[in-house]
């Protein structure tokens, strides 16, 4: 079995999948580094991201940026990154934090801008 894992955290903040994915793996570096092995939760986690994850990491703040100028708060953002949704249907849902409804030429435009920056 391994070690517990123990973290000291020092912010919290809305990051993307493919941010947490870097710096999962560059914590996963510094545990093998310092115990030899990797947390097997640590090591789920990362197998799980890369598995699942819609935006990759050169794109993700450009995107991010993209959706922010449409004036969509930061954690609506990272949820619509996080789940590249293709329809409006699979969109409406992750704008449950907005202020505002949508009307339907700004949906539009965010699934575009999301079909050009999501993985498959």
């Amino acid at each position: 079995m391994s070690a517990p894992l123990r973290v000291k955290v020092e912010k919290v903040d809305f990051i993307s999948n493919a941010e947490a994915l870097k710096y999962l793996k560059e914590y996963s570096e510094i545990e093998k580094s310092r115990t030899g092995t990797i947390p097997l939760l640590l090591q789920r986690v990362i197998d799980y991201l890369q598995r699942f994850n819609k935006v990759s990491l050169e794109k993700a703040t450009e995107l991010q940026e993209k959706l922010s100028s449409l004036g969509l708060k930061e954690k609506t953002i990272i949820m619509i990154m996080n789940t590249c949704p293709k329809t409006r249907d699979e969109l409406r849902p992750l704008l449950v934090f907005e202020e505002k409804i949508l009307e339907t030429e700004q949906l539009d435009k965010i699934i575009n801008l999301l079909s050009e920056y999501c993985i498959e």
